[in-house]
């Protein structure tokens, strides 16, 4: 059957309706790859980098404990405006983000964080290795600690996918934006350590 005009206009007319409607579903995506792009704009040390992947652990960690996934974009803003702030002001971060992190961590232990579902109970021992392989990458040598930064966002990107799959722990927008910053940023660390 051959297209008549109407179809064939029809058709056309819709094809870019499609394809932004398609674009916006994926605006996570986009987003993702934009922040990774500000984000490597002045690469310099892959450790630096260390900072988004242990923020996402603990805003992961604090919306499993509040218990309510579409909160996680509110704590991802507050961490952002937190840290643009104490940047402002010269303080270094790492102090109010470990003391952040042991708080959520006890308040999720007495309130029974261990006792929910396996996935939102994981968030505690992720919060531990991806916040310890940080805190330890800080010490190494920039090219050593640059490829554990690496190691952890790229490891942070495999529990998004697995969190966007389940559409559990925060909202999927979150954890697919998510799982396209952390793995370009952890590949970006490779491709450039490996190239400088």
């Amino acid at each position: 059957m051959t297209d008549t005009p109407h179809t064939s206009i029809a058709t056309d007319a819709s094809s870019p309706r499609r394809v932004s409607t398609a674009i916006g579903h994926r605006w996570p995506t986009w987003f993702g790859l934009a922040f990774a792009a500000l984000n490597l704009a002045d690469f310099q040390d892959g450790r630096a980098l260390g900072l988004i992947v242990y923020l996402a652990a603990l805003i992961y960690l604090a919306t499993a404990v509040i218990g309510r996934p579409t909160t996680v974009w509110t704590l991802f803003w507050l961490s952002v405006v937190a840290v643009a702030l104490l940047r402002v002001f010269d303080v270094d971060p790492w102090p109010p983000l470990v003391a952040g992190a042991a708080s959520v961590t006890v308040v999720g232990l007495v309130g029974g964080l261990l006792r929910q579902p396996r996935l939102t109970a994981a968030q505690l021992p992720a919060m531990l290795v991806f916040g310890t392989a940080v805190l330890l990458a800080l010490s190494l040598p920039p090219q050593l600690g640059g490829y554990l930064v690496a190691a952890a966002l790229i490891g942070h990107a495999v529990q998004d996918v697995v969190v966007w799959r389940a559409g559990k722990v925060v909202a999927r927008s979150m954890a697919e934006f998510c799982a396209v910053l952390d793995f370009t940023l952890g590949a970006a660390i490779i491709v450039l350590s490996l190239a400088s």
